[in-house]
């Protein structure tokens, strides 16, 4: 991988893993439009979702201090907005279960789901789930996570374990699928993805086989995955408050199409 293909792929990255448009499985496509095999770039994709991760750190950073502090607060110095936040804490980490058992159990038959044809059918199932959110999921008023929230939006986010298959239209969707307002709804998901990408960026540092990814790339890919992620997270919050996340499906639907036809 040379310089200029990491910068294709930390931008597209970038775009893609905030926009319910699943970003591993426009990587795939994007890797084998460059006649690249994604399979061998295992350790790329990684680096790429760190620096993801820590552009939602960073656009949450007050939100997550205050998260922190409150779980790690003793009982008598927290205050009734401090116990909220503890409790909206240990959801997130319980939100994060699912996902982080399939990703452990499930390793190598994820591996084979990396191909064109699951992708690309992928994408079809993922776009016509946003639609069934927005029909059905559109009118939540609630402003707070249950223990029912967590645990339903944690599983929906292992489903999005299949490349094509948004995490980020999964845990909003299905948030809003349980009656949380659009905006909650996508407060919780980004902020559900923090420790869920801290998981599995460590689980693949620790057990990917070392590659021969040169220094130069890996920077690349990084840091443009991480500014093109901060100014996607607000975008993302305005067709929110529109109400058009619809678009992605129609979106998403039209590329699985285009991409099984001239890709796969």
């Amino acid at each position: 991988m040379n310089p200029f293909d990491a910068f294709i792929l930390g931008l597209v990255q970038g775009i893609t893993e905030w926009l319910p448009i699943s970003s591993s499985g426009h990587l795939v496509i994007v890797q084998t439009a460059l006649n690249m095999d994604p399979t061998k770039n295992v350790l790329f994709d990684v680096i790429v979702h760190l620096g993801t991760l820590l552009a939602v750190c960073v656009y949450f950073s007050k939100e997550l201090g205050r998260i922190i502090i409150s779980m790690l607060s003793r009982k008598a110095n927290r205050d009734p907005q401090m116990e909220k936040l503890r409790t909206l804490g240990f959801l997130l980490l319980l939100g994060t279960i699912p996902a982080g058992l399939a990703g452990v159990f499930l390793e190598s038959s994820i591996e084979n789901l990396f191909t064109g044809r699951v992708v690309a059918l992928g994408l079809v199932a993922n776009g016509f789930l946003l639609l069934g959110y927005v029909k059905f999921g559109s009118n939540g008023t609630r402003k707070d996570a249950r223990l029912v929230d967590a645990i339903i939006i944690g599983l929906f986010q292992a489903f999005a374990i299949i490349p094509g298959i948004s995490r980020s239209g999964s845990t909003i969707g299905s948030g809003m699928l349980r009656g949380l307002e659009r905006e909650t709804a996508a407060v919780f998901a980004f902020l559900l993805a923090v420790p869920t990408l801290v998981g599995a960026v460590a689980f693949g540092a620790l057990t990917l086989p070392d590659t021969n990814l040169d220094l130069v790339s890996a920077l690349t890919g990084l840091v443009v995955s991480f500014a093109v992620g901060l100014m996607s997270i607000p975008y993302l919050f305005k067709i929110i408050k529109k109400g058009k996340f619809w678009v992605f499906g129609v979106y998403c639907i039209a590329a699985g199409a285009l991409a099984a036809v001239f890709l796969f």
